[in-house]
């Protein structure tokens, strides 16, 4: 069953490059039949499937300074 957690930025451990999320909302859709995944990096790119898709211009605005 694919499920999203949105999540937000509360640290980046620079020393690691560590981006560290909060969970701020969950959503299950238990009715779709799409199967492939996709994971955000965190920093504007996103793994669908092993592919990666960069849309870090259209994430300007949620990507922290420096990442």
């Amino acid at each position: 069953m694919p499920a999203n957690i949105e999540c937000r930025v509360i640290d980046i451990v620079k020393k690691h490059d560590i981006v560290v999320l909060e969970g701020v909302a969950a959503h299950v859709d238990s009715a779709r039949e799409e199967k492939r995944t996709i994971h955000a990096v965190g920093d504007g790119t996103f793994i669908v499937d092993g592919r990666r898709l960069n849309r870090r211009k259209m994430m300007t605005s949620k990507i922290p300074q420096g990442v």
